[in-house]
């Protein structure tokens, strides 16, 4: 099985990395933390920030687990071998569980995670597990969410998986704030709030979280659930097109053209559709030839000057 990792961006797949390259593109900026990743022997894609999070912790007890190891419960992708569970350190896994048995909030949730995923005892590892969430750490609160809402060495339930991400977004876990929100939007688990799923969106959005900023502005501009408000649309839509989200460049461009929400602004229009298009997105590339029937010849070099000026950030200049 390939130990690669593929990652996806906006809606386009780069890699497959080793995990050392993909360590180097996250230190460079070039992959964030809220952008989702994948491998072989995992069920579905995962935050690259959980993912590497999974890994060190693993890594705190010296063991051989293999990312693909540490989160290959459920089905397998078709095409996928099975691969056996990690054997895990007898003497470090002890040291670990010393400290656990000690107080040790981060040794309990790293603990609890080992014996689910790396070949432990798992109805165990669930016990330390849901002492560190229950005792308020915030990273365990998140794993349980993910785990009950996927059915993840767990029973599947929306209704604890809604709790346990709460409880995480409530302490300012942003990808848990993106979580329950969505399920909240989605009525899994909880009742449809959508006054619920805007606070959190907010609260993710204040955080810098380019989901939820997207998301929050589409809701505004809308009105979907909540006053619509055009102004705070496009700051939303501005603040995720900056971060090279291409639906929110998309849009952004479209309230600039139209000035809605923002000052007409044809120029910074044509470089944001220009952008968006770059990244894949259709409907941009057809509304910047839209926009561009309306705007002199000057004005259509300069928003393609501005692009380029942006273009370095373009993929975040992954190979």
């Amino acid at each position: 099985m390939s130990k690669r990792i593929h990652v996806l961006i906006n809606g386009e797949q780069y890699g497959p990395y080793p995990e050392k390259e993909l360590r180097q593109h996250v230190a460079d900026t070039k992959i964030l933390g809220n952008d989702l990743l994948w491998r072989e022997g995992m069920p579905e894609w995962l935050a690259v920030s959980e993912f590497l999070a999974i890994l060190d912790a693993a890594a705190a007890t010296e063991t051989a687990a293999s990312p693909a190891g540490v989160l290959s419960e459920g089905p397998e992708p078709a095409g996928a071998e099975a691969e056996g569970p990690a054997e895990l350190d007898a003497d470090s896994l002890e040291a670990l569980r010393d400290a656990a048995t000690a107080g040790d909030l981060e040794a309990c949730a790293q603990l609890g995670q080992l014996l689910m995923d790396a070949g432990g005892d798992p109805t165990e590892g669930l016990l330390f597990l849901m002492h560190a969430g229950e005792a308020g750490h915030m990273g365990s609160q998140y794993a349980l969410g993910f785990r009950h809402a996927n059915g993840l060495g767990v029973p599947q339930n929306d209704v604890e998986a809604v709790n346990w991400f709460r409880k995480a977004a409530q302490q300012g876990h942003t990808i848990a704030m993106c979580s329950v929100a969505y399920m909240i939007e989605e009525g899994r688990g909880a009742a449809r709030n959508m006054l619920e799923v805007t606070r959190f969106y907010e609260m993710a959005a204040e955080r810098g979280d380019a989901v939820a900023q997207n998301n929050l502005a589409m809701m505004l501009a809308a009105g979907r659930g909540v006053p619509k408000n055009e102004r705070d649309a496009a700051k939303w839509f501005g603040k995720a097109a900056r971060q090279n989200v291409a639906g929110a460049q998309m849009n952004y461009g479209l309230m600039l053209a139209r000035g809605h929400g923002v000052a007409c602004d044809p120029v910074e229009a044509y470089k944001w559709l220009t952008l968006a298009a770059a990244q894949g997105h259709a409907a941009a590339g057809k509304n910047r030839e839209l926009l561009a029937v309306t705007m002199t010849s000057d004005q259509v070099a300069e928003g393609q000057k501005l692009a380029a000026d942006w273009g370095l950030n373009i993929n975040r200049g992954l190979p």
